[in-house]
């Protein structure tokens, strides 16, 4: 029998299904959708998409707006120092939208260094006798003036700004709708050069810490806005600028610009404060001359703004500050002065309760030694000393004096150019005859006292000017000192270094 015969009988398998399952028939094809059925599906789709993109509108994260930012940068024979500072600028974490450098008169290579830098705009002034305020009205009329931005910052052409600080500076003046400037924290570089140069920049360091202690007691609000590094609220600075008919929100009738500009802010209505966060590294006078001829331009400006203006909450810092510096120096000059008269008249008993200002002195600058950013430990041996502050405040009290007395005298000087040659190293007539006269003028005075004090003063005399003396100098020793304890507990609000 051939094996065909034999198909009919073989048992074909059924082939297994899983119950539920639907086989499809291979040869009949599936049914085409219908027009209305891929009309629908398509309608399905689209308000599917179109709630995903409401949704995502709905919930999308909140964008922060971002303020067009310029910097007027202005330069007067600054080769050694721009290029650090444009280099601190361009690579900031913000951006600025326009960068001006304003180059003031200069006569070294600042214009050429400047241009080397790509999207940094350079501009000459031509024919500028107002210094940097000159050249700030520059730049601020060719580039400002129409209002295309929301935050300007000035700042100096020797300043170095940490990489945070310009975003720092904006997210604080745009969070803070009363502000119209808020100023940068600054600090030093160490001091280069001999033993005595060093020292020079420490006490810098100190008197800059004591400022930021001091505004951070009084919630950060300051009465000057700092010119080495500030962000300006454009709004407020243009309605200073209205208000006063000036084309910049500057004015020469005063050496401290950034001082005044503070003041007419908040004349109006607006605060300037101290940044908590943004910091910048600013040039330290390197020189006694350097340093003499710029602390007798700010204190120049300084008392022309306060004898010129009403006294108010404004400028009684300013006349507490020249008062108490004054107190300082004349309670030095009467203990010496006491001193040496009873010593003379074997009068003298010495009591250690005198060591105690000292002491406290010493506490205080080793406070501020700890606040000072980028302390080290030749900035706490400083402090402990006692001497290099006690230095300083002779130093500055001198310097005040000399700038009251030429106030007082009605005398006029270019403070900038002095200043300006004081830093290149330039001798000026300022100071060293002014110092001179001082020392033969007292050297005289004293002999013409104690010659009165041996010769001709009645033992009773004598006794009455040294106890009113010692008693008198003794109550307003104890007043400053627990003044300096109530400065010494006091916190420091948050204040780093």
């Amino acid at each position: 029998m051939a094996v065909q015969d034999l198909a009919p009988l073989l048992v074909q398998p059924e082939p297994r299904v899983l119950e539920g399952t639907v086989v499809p028939r291979l040869d009949v094809p599936a049914p085409r959708a219908s027009f209305a059925e891929r009309l629908a599906d398509t309608a399905v789709a689209a308000r599917r998409a179109l709630e995903v993109t409401i949704h995502r509108l709905r919930y999308r994260p909140a964008t922060r707006r971002t303020a067009r930012m310029a910097v007027l940068l202005p330069a007067h024979n600054e080769e050694q120092d721009i290029e650090a500072c444009l280099d601190s600028l361009v690579t900031q974490t913000r951006t600025p939208d326009l960068i001006v450098v304003i180059a003031d008169n200069c006569t070294d290579d600042t214009v050429k260094i400047a241009r080397r830098y790509r999207g940094v705009k350079v501009i000459e002034t031509v024919g500028n006798t107002d210094a940097k305020v000159g050249a700030l009205a520059t730049g601020y009329a060719e580039f400002l003036a129409g209002g295309a931005f929301d935050v300007m910052v000035s700042m100096d052409a020797d300043v170095v700004l940490d990489p945070e600080c310009l975003a720092d500076l904006e997210a604080e003046l745009l969070k803070t709708p009363s502000a119209a400037a808020v100023s940068a924290k600054y600090h030093f570089a160490e001091g280069t050069g001999g033993w005595f140069n060093r020292q020079l920049v420490r006490a810098q360091k100190m008197d800059f810490t004591q400022f930021q202690v001091r505004a951070n007691e009084r919630a950060r609000k300051t009465t000057i806005v700092g010119g080495q590094c500030s962000a300006f609220r454009f709004s407020a600075v243009d309605e200073v600028t209205r208000r006063h008919h000036r084309p910049a929100p500057w004015t020469n009738e005063t050496a401290t610009e950034d001082a005044q500009l503070g003041l007419e802010l908040q004349e109006i209505g607006w605060t300037t404060v101290m940044s908590a966060t943004a910091r910048a590294q600013v040039g330290a006078m390197p020189t006694v001359r350097a340093l003499s001829g710029q602390r007798a331009k700010w204190n120049a400006g300084l008392i022309s703004l306060m004898t010129s203006m009403p006294l108010s909450k404004r400028t009684i810092p300013f006349w507490l500050q020249h008062i108490g510096l004054g107190l300082n120096v004349l309670m030095r000059l009467a203990f010496l002065a006491l001193l040496a008269a009873s010593v003379s008249v074997s009068q003298f008993v010495w009591s250690w309760w005198w060591i105690t200002p000292t002491a406290l002195a010493a506490l205080y600058q080793l406070k501020m030694a700890h606040l000072s950013p980028h302390r080290t430990r030749a900035d706490y041996l400083f402090a402990v000393l006692w001497l290099p502050g006690e230095m300083w405040l002779w130093f500055s009290g001198w310097n005040t004096a000399k700038s009251w007395v030429t106030h007082l005298l009605g005398k006029r000087r270019d403070l900038w150019a002095e200043q300006a040659a004081a830093e290149a190293g330039k001798r000026s007539g300022n100071g060293a005859g002014a110092l001179l006269g001082t020392i033969l003028g007292s050297v005289a005075a004293s002999s013409v006292g104690a010659w009165y004090w041996l010769t001709q003063a009645s033992i009773e005399f004598q006794r009455l000017v040294l106890t009113v003396g010692w008693r008198s100098l003794a109550l307003v020793t104890i007043i400053a000192s627990v003044l300096l304890v109530i400065k010494l507990l006091r916190p420091t609000r948050g204040l780093t270094a």
